[in-house]
């Protein structure tokens, strides 16, 4: 699946992940993607794309990745990343989920989403 084919509500970013050093699938939802990853107009003047914003946000992930597997075997991982919009500068909680890539499928697969889509999610 190239980079720019959306799984569901998801992009894929395997290829940027690849780059980084990560080796399993990752895919973006469409909220972060769109909110988050797709840069504004003065951010573009800025000189940022989607690629820069991606490399970022798994960069962060990589991180935070590194500090929570010494500590912990859970699934998922909450961390911060700083994105600029309109000229300033935000932190954004996100969080990572690994889980299968789909049902009947246990390739892993790593879910970049905000928290409050996650409990969407699982609340039902």
């Amino acid at each position: 699946m190239s980079e720019d084919k959306p799984r569901g509500k998801q992009k894929n970013v395997s290829e940027i992940a690849k780059e980084l050093g990560l080796l399993i699938p990752v895919y973006l939802t469409s909220f972060v993607w769109e909110n988050w990853v797709t840069p504004d107009q003065k951010s573009i003047e800025e000189g940022e794309d989607e690629k820069i914003r991606a490399s970022n946000l798994i960069n962060s992930f990589l991180y935070y990745m590194r500090v929570h597997r010494q500590t912990s075997k859970s699934n998922l991982i909450y961390f911060p990343v700083n994105f600029k919009k309109n000229g300033e500068e935000e932190s954004v909680q996100l969080m990572s989920y690994l889980g299968p890539l789909q049902e009947g499928d246990n390739r892993p697969c790593i879910t970049i989403m905000t928290p409050e889509e996650y409990e969407s999610e699982t609340a039902h």
